[in-house]
C-alpha cells in the first residue's frame, strides 16, 4: 500500500522576514492508502528528514488565518466561465491587483436564479515562499488546501461567513476526518496556474520521450532490416538475371541483341513449340528414304527442312540437266514441286533450292 504525508501547517513565515532562518511550524499526518479509502498510521510533530524521505507523495493544508474569503453570486456555475469572471470581481473588492493573488473556489448552493460561489485566496508571494521552504526539506505537495476551511464548507454551508468570523480551531478528530476527505477529493486546491504540480506531468513526459526514442530506434532498426533485405534481394535478382543471360546466350548464340532475356526466351520457345506442332504427322525418315531410293545422278542434297505442308531441299547439282532430272523424278512422289532458287557456283556446279508445297503420299 502507498503511504501519503499530509502536512498540516500551523503558521507561515512572515514573507518580509523569511531571511532570518525561521522554520515553518507544522505536523505530519501519515496515511496509508487502503482499498476503501485511507487510514491514519501516525501523527508526527516536526518530523525528521528520514521520515520525510520515506514518503513519495504529500498534501499541504494552509491555516485559515493565512487566507482571505469572498462569497460571490453568479447566474451560472460552469467552472470555465467562473475562472474568467472571478478575477474581475476580486479586482473590485480588494486593494491591489488580482494578478498578485492565487485563488480557488467552490459552488455552495443556488439562491433563486443565482449560484453562491465561495472564493478563497492568498498572496502569490506567500504561497511561493511556503512552497520554497518545503522544497528545501524534500516536500513537493501534490495539492494545497485547507483542512479547517474544507471542514467548515462541508459541514456548515449555511453559516460559512459567521463561522469564519468567530472561527475556533477544529478538533483533532475533525482534522483527521477532513484530511481523509481532502485526500479523496480536495474541496479547494491552490496548486493551480503558475503553482501547478508538474512532477507527475514531467514523469509522464520523460516516459513519453523515452517511448519516442525507443520507437524511433525501432523504426530505424526495421528500416535497416528492410533496406538490407532489399539489397540482398536486388543482388540475388541481379545474379539470376546474369545466369539467365548466360543460359540464353548459350541456347541462342546467333541472337546478339539481348534486352529482355525472359521475354526473348519465351518468344523463342513459342516459335519452337509452333515448329514442333508443324512436325506432328511428318516423318523425316520417310522423306529421306524416298529421296535416297531415287538414285539422283549428279545431285548432292545438303539440307532438308520439313515444315507444315512444305519441304525445302537444298543442295548442288553438276548441271541443269541433272537438276531437271531430279525435279521430274521427285514429282512422282510429290505434287507442286518447284525450283525456287538457282545459283551457279562454277561451270560444273549449280546450287539449288527446291520447294515442295504438298505431299501426295
Amino acid at each position: 500500500m502507498k503511504k501519503i504525508g499530509f502536512i498540516d501547517l500551523y503558521s507561515a513565515l512572515d514573507t518580509n522576514n523569511h531571511d532570518k532562518g525561521d522554520r515553518l511550524a507544522y505536523c505530519l499526518y501519515i496515511f496509508n492508502e487502503i482499498s476503501h479509502g485511507y487510514e491514519l498510521l501516525e501523527k508526527v510533530e516536526n518530523p525528521e528528514t528520514e521520515q520525510i524521505e520515506e514518503l513519495k507523495e504529500f498534501y499541504l493544508s494552509l491555516p485559515v488565518k493565512l487566507l482571505n474569503f469572498r462569497i460571490l453570486e453568479f447566474p451560472f456555475r460552469e467552472k470555465e466561465k467562473l475562472h474568467k469572471v472571478i478575477p474581475f470581481e476580486l479586482e473590485s473588492l480588494i486593494i491591489g491587483n488580482s494578478n498578485s493573488l492565487i485563488y480557488d473556489f467552490t459552488v455552495l448552493d443556488n439562491i433563486d436564479v443565482n449560484n453562491k460561489i465561495f472564493v478563497a485566496y492568498l498572496e502569490k508571494n506567500k504561497l511561493a515562499h511556503i512552497i520554497k521552504k518545503l522544497s528545501e526539506i524534500g516536500i513537493d505537495p501534490v495539492a494545497i488546501t485547507s483542512l479547517e476551511l474544507s471542514h467548515i464548507i462541508r459541514h456548515k454551508k449555511d453559516n460559512i461567513a459567521v463561522e469564519l468570523i468567530r472561527y475556533e480551531s477544529i478538533s483533532e478528530e475533525e482534522r483527521i476526518s477532513s484530511a481523509i476527505e481532502e485526500l479523496k477529493s480536495p474541496m479547494l486546491n491552490f496548486r493551480t496556474g503558475e503553482f501547478a504540480y508538474t512532477k507527475a506531468l514531467d514523469k509522464y513526459s520523460k516516459k513519453i520521450q523515452l517511448m519516442l526514442v525507443l520507437l524511433i530506434s525501432l523504426v530505424f532498426v526495421v528500416n535497416a532490416i528492410i533496406g538490407f533485405r532489399i539489397f540482398i534481394t536486388n543482388k540475388e535478382i541481379s545474379h539470376i538475371k546474369q545466369q539467365m543471360r548466360t543460359l540464353y546466350s548459350s541456347l541462342f548464340p546467333d541472337d546478339k541483341k539481348i534486352t529482355d532475356e525472359l521475354y526473348q526466351m519465351k518468344s523463342h520457345m513459342k516459335t519452337i513449340r509452333e515448329k514442333a506442332d508443324i512436325l506432328v504427322g511428318i516423318y523425316a525418315l520417310e522423306h529421306l528414304q524416298n529421296l535416297s531410293n531415287k538414285k539422283l545422278k549428279g545431285i548432292a542434297i545438303e539440307e532438308l527442312n520439313l515444315e507444315k505442308e512444305i519441304i525445302t531441299i537444298k543442295g548442288h547439282a553438276d548441271s541443269m540437266s541433272n537438276l531437271d532430272e531430279m525435279k521430274k523424278s521427285i514429282s512422282d512422289l510429290y505434287n507442286n514441286v518447284s525450283i525456287a532458287d538457282i545459283k551457279r557456283l562454277s561451270e560444273n556446279k549449280i546450287m539449288f533450292t527446291i520447294i515442295i508445297k504438298e505431299k501426295t503420299l
